[in-house]
């Protein structure tokens, strides 16, 4: 499940102000912030969040998977790394707008997007990967932990349950895929290039 401790943990990496904030003290902040600005705040909470629950998810499948240190890196989310060195970078949308993806896929087309499951089940791109976890789950779960109201485990899903069994494999194939330079290497026992 999505604990209300992940949802304050993408706070602080998401807010300078708030990075030695305690719980408390983020539920204050946002108690105070104009309920048309809110919707904004939960979005962007709740992208980073996404991050975090993929690339959890993606190391706990065995891929070396790592956030940017900056939450608004240009162009990608996370790195796949390879021996202490990006392999490939790859962009994450927690979104229910196909026409957001399909505006990223023509800007980026040679980065993959891992997006939620609504969007996923909307598109057709081998550069589209489904995360497993719900649009709507996210947002219930962001919105409840930033609210006064519910101060408990927010039950909705985990990287490990939550997030498709496949993801890594997926990844892999699509943003690390073996170019002809890399059989040769493979062969004769060289990381892929």
């Amino acid at each position: 499940m999505i604990v209300e401790s992940g949802v304050f943990n993408a706070v602080r990496r998401g807010y300078n102000e708030l990075e030695l904030a305690s719980n408390d003290e983020i539920t204050d902040y946002f108690a105070d912030v104009n309920p048309d600005a809110m919707s904004g705040h939960i979005s962007n909470v709740k992208g980073i969040v996404f991050e975090q629950e993929v690339v959890a998810a993606l190391n706990e499948q065995g891929m070396d998977a790592m956030l940017f240190e900056a939450t608004n890196h240009p162009v990608s989310d996370i790195a796949l790394m390879s021996d202490g060195d990006i392999a490939a970078e790859v962009q994450l949308k927690a979104t229910d707008s196909v026409s957001y993806i399909n505006e990223t896929l023509a800007e980026h087309p040679d980065i993959p997007i891992i997006v939620t499951s609504e969007v996923a089940d909307s598109l057709d791109s081998s550069m589209v990967l489904d995360s497993g976890i719900d649009n709507a789950a996210l947002d219930e779960a962001v919105t409840e932990a930033l609210s006064d109201d519910v101060l408990t485990d927010i039950a909705t899903s985990t990287a490990s349950d939550a997030v498709s069994e496949g993801l890594a494999e997926a990844v892999a194939d699509v943003a690390l895929p073996i170019s002809p330079i890399g059989i040769v290497g493979a062969l004769f026992g060289l990381p892929f290039l």
